[in-house]
């Protein structure tokens, strides 16, 4: 029996991951899910799944997680520690005996001088070049952080692009193509998958969200200069909030390749298109608040 370890399994990536390699085993595969507490691991079981005592922080629980997998779905946090993170993982993996690992970055050009997407792109490097299988999925904007804001102030999108149009992913779609990849290594070894299906502006979204719920919905765009303060509040880490932030301003001033890309990958990996907007809405309409 193949055995894969999902981390950020109790994440909204990971987390669909973990649903859909359960759903489509059949039996033949073992999916372990990383818990990095009592309270995760609880969680995960209460889901039916297998949880599995693994902690960046803790570097002895690295290798016993991953004993016996033959894949790894890679995701780290978002602050400049998914770089010693994924070294840790890394090093345990190999000595481990993993063969393929799958993952999570985000879609930028490779020479991109930006810190938030080169982080990712140096963990690439180091995948490859310890010898793994690999994966790299590259998805652009979540449709699902946009829709965590909304559904607490359903008549309002804030965003810090201005006017720029934009690619746009669902967290669902990432998933299933992380799961094909996970389930048949082979068939996606040595790929990149940029992951962005819809183009549309900020405004565009607010119009269809409009459309959905029958609410008047606007947009409310706010300078690139104004997010960093808002992040640091917020308690992100500041090098990765300087790093996002730095990357958010360049989209403003239409400076950053590929913000607008789109791709059929979703499509050609899991025989379904990508979702859109508009049906991403529709399935979420029993999130908000009653009117």
């Amino acid at each position: 029996m193949r055995r894969i370890v999902v981390t950020g399994a109790t994440g909204t990536v990971g987390g669909a991951a973990m649903r859909l390699l359960a759903a489509g085993s059949g039996g033949e595969v073992e999916v372990l899910g990383a818990a990095r507490s009592d309270k995760a691991a609880e969680a995960l079981a209460a889901k039916g799944h297998r949880p599995v005592r693994l902690d960046y922080d803790a570097p002895e629980t690295l290798r016993p997680a991953l004993e016996g997998a033959d894949a790894v779905f890679l995701v780290t946090g978002y602050s400049v520690d998914m770089l010693v993170h994924s070294k840790r993982l890394l090093d345990a993996a190999r000595a481990a005996g993993v063969r393929h690992v799958v993952h999570l970055g985000a879609l930028a050009a490779d020479d991109t001088p930006h810190a938030h997407f080169a982080w990712h792109q140096l963990v690439e490097r180091a995948i490859e070049a310890m010898g793994f299988g690999w994966t790299h999925l590259r998805p652009n904007f979540f449709m699902d952080t946009v829709w965590s804001g909304f559904r607490h102030k359903p008549d309002r999108i804030v965003h810090f692009v201005g006017d720029r149009r934009v690619s746009w992913i669902a967290a669902e779609d990432i998933a299933a193509v992380a799961a094909e990849a996970l389930r048949d290594p082979e068939a996606h070894a040595g790929r990149v998958y940029p992951l962005a299906g819809e183009v549309l502006a900020f405004d565009e979204v607010a119009a269809v969200l409009e459309r959905v719920t029958g609410r008047p919905v606007s947009y409310r765009p706010r300078p690139a200069a104004d997010l960093l303060p808002l992040l640091l509040k917020q308690g992100m880490e500041p090098n990765y909030a300087g790093g996002l932030a730095e990357g958010v301003a360049a989209i403003e001033r239409g400076e950053l390749p590929l913000v607008d890309a789109a791709y059929d990958t979703v499509a050609a990996v899991t025989g379904r298109p990508a979702t859109t907007w508009e049906a991403f809405a529709r399935s979420r309409l029993a999130d908000l608040p009653t009117a």
